[in-house]
């Protein structure tokens, strides 16, 4: 559990709306991820879309972990830049530009990428040095979240036979990432959507297998279905969320009615700055300050148990009080748990982070768009 409290004195001279993480809280995520991957005998490539940092992703590195997912070009190079081993670009790519800027990643950096149509591949064949070390390719299959993918196991196939007969590129194996299985709440639906998922993987693997074509990865999962995941198909998990934890993933149930074995560590530190109404308040964190694609806070420090938030615009959220309860005062902070953790981040340009002593430390949030 968080030791963080609004009042710290280190908190008192950060400008509000800021991002604060509890680093012990932080580590023992990091920590319990890693155990649990090594104990079942499983990779981890944790994915960067959720902390857009370096420094984050060299301590999953020192964890164990065997590189780091990427969900943007963007965030690629941030990465790269950095020394990151391991990198896989989760997102198939159609942007000639941004086929550009990974084949000049690919003269230097052993990267990664997926696909899902014989175009990507033909654009990026013309863009790269094929006489630099090959491009791992890999293809992005959908397993029901109907955003991007291959969905025929025939279409992989053909897709496989082409990445290995292009001149600069390896066929490195599928990915099948299922957000829509992540954020179910209870775990016996979850596991089922969870199996249904390997399922689709196993179809595409076998077409594969019978025409003499390895996949040596089989990457996806998350932080929702990581624990299911183990169970077979998959090689490694893109787990992201589980550092951080969010409102969202804290609704999520696991056998016997308790929550995931990871605790909130991101938080969102927000000044009160209005007090004129009565049984509510205003704070200095609204839609600029936290992503409103997840429920509201459900963690909030530094204010009366049994309080409620609702967002107020884009400045501002308003915190309700149960019957009775005093208000805090003007210009007092409060600690809001991460609504959904992912673009919360990416609306923030750095973080703040809290070690055992008090101390604050500022990591750079990088790769945001425009940035």
């Amino acid at each position: 559990m968080t030791v963080l409290d609004p009042t710290m004195p280190a908190l008192q001279d950060i400008a509000t709306p800021a991002l604060v993480v509890d680093g012990m809280v932080l580590q023992n995520n990091i920590a319990a991820m890693a155990d649990f991957a090594k104990a079942n005998g499983i990779a981890l490539r944790p994915h960067a879309k959720t902390h857009k940092s370096p420094r984050l992703a060299q301590l999953q590195i020192e964890a164990g972990a065997v590189g780091i997912s990427c969900a943007t070009v963007a965030e690629m190079e941030a990465m790269a830049e950095a020394g990151m081993p391991g990198l896989l670009l989760t997102t198939p790519v159609a942007d000639r530009v941004k086929l550009a800027r990974i084949a000049a990643l690919a003269d230097g950096t052993d990267i990664s990428l997926v696909v899902d149509h014989p175009d990507q591949i033909h654009v990026l064949h013309t863009l790269l040095d094929t006489g630099s070390r090959p491009v791992q390719v890999l293809i992005d299959i959908d397993v029901g979240q109907r955003r991007t993918g291959v969905v025929e196991p025939a279409a992989t196939l053909a897709l496989a036979q082409l990445i290995e007969a292009t001149p600069g590129m390896t066929f490195g194996g599928i990915q099948g990432f299922a957000g829509h299985v992540q954020h179910m709440i209870d775990d016996h639906e979850r596991k089922a959507g969870a199996a249904q998922v390997r399922g689709i993987l196993d179809g595409h693997l076998r077409v594969l297998n019978d025409a003499g074509i390895k996949a040596p990865i089989v990457t996806g999962s998350g932080t929702g279905a990581y624990a299911f995941d183990i169970a077979g198909t998959f090689t490694e998990l893109q787990v992201g969320s589980y550092l951080f934890m969010d409102a969202d993933y804290g609704r999520l149930r696991v056998e016997g009615g308790g929550t995931l074995p990871f605790e909130p560590s991101l938080f969102v530190l927000a000044t009160v700055t209005s007090v004129n109404r009565a049984g509510e308040f205003t704070v200095d964190a609204g839609v600029k300050a936290m992503a409103f694609n997840g429920p509201v806070p459900s963690v909030m420090l530094g204010v009366p148990e049994g309080s409620t938030y609702r967002f107020g615009g884009d400045e501002h959220g308003m915190i309700t009080l149960p019957e009775g309860a005093e208000k805090p005062k003007l210009g007092s902070r409060v600690l809001l748990i991460a609504t959904h953790c992912d673009p919360t981040v990416n609306l923030h340009a750095s973080y703040h982070v809290v070690g055992h002593n008090g101390s604050v430390k500022t990591w750079p949030v990088m790769a945001r768009y425009g940035a």
